[in-house]
C-alpha cells in the first residue's frame, strides 16, 4: 500500500495546471510556470527562474536546475525574494515548482528567520510535497546562507 505522506512525481514533469503553494502563513508561494503564466491571486513580485519570463513575471532571475549558476545569479534571485517580501505576497516561480523555486524560497526563509538551509526547505517540503532540490542549488543555499550570516 503507497505511503500516503509520500508525493512521487515522474522525472522532468511540470504539472500544466497553475500550482501555487503557500510556505505556512507567510506571504512567500512557490509555483510552477503556469501559476506565473496567469497567477490565481495576487501578488506583490512574481520572481521568475526560468530561461524565459513569464506574463505575470515582476522579476526575472534566470538560474538552471543544476550546476551552472555563479554565486552571484543565486545570491541575486534570493536577495530579489528577500527585499520584496517586504512589500507583500511573493510567488517563487520555476518550470515545475519543484527545486528551484523551493530552494530559493527556503534559502530567502533561512536567512530572513536565522535557519539552517535543510531545515528551512523541511518547511517548504511541508507545503510543496514533491519538493526536491538538485545538490547543485543547495550547496549555492549553503554558501549563500554563511556569507549572509549576522
Amino acid at each position: 500500500m503507497p505511503d500516503p505522506n509520500v508525493a512521487v512525481r515522474p522525472f522532468g514533469y511540470a504539472d500544466p495546471d497553475p500550482v501555487v503553494r503557500r510556505v505556512g502563513n507567510r506571504d512567500l508561494f512557490v509555483g510552477n510556470r503556469a501559476a506565473a503564466e496567469s497567477p490565481p491571486r495576487s501578488f506583490a513580485a512574481v520572481v521568475s527562474l526560468t530561461a524565459d519570463p513569464s506574463a505575470a513575471t515582476t522579476h526575472h532571475r534566470p538560474l538552471v536546475d543544476g550546476p551552472g549558476n555563479t554565486p552571484a545569479e543565486f545570491a541575486a534571485a534570493v536577495d530579489t525574494v528577500r527585499e520584496r517580501r517586504g512589500e507583500g505576497p511573493v510567488l517563487v516561480n520555476c518550470r515545475a515548482g519543484v527545486s528551484r523555486s523551493a530552494t530559493v524560497a527556503a534559502t530567502a526563509l533561512a536567512a530572513a528567520e536565522g535557519r539552517g538551509f535543510h531545515e528551512a526547505f523541511g518547511v517548504v517540503a511541508e507545503h510543496r510535497r514533491t519538493a526536491v532540490a538538485h545538490p547543485a542549488l543547495c550547496t549555492l543555499a549553503v554558501c549563500y546562507l554563511a556569507a549572509h550570516r549576522q
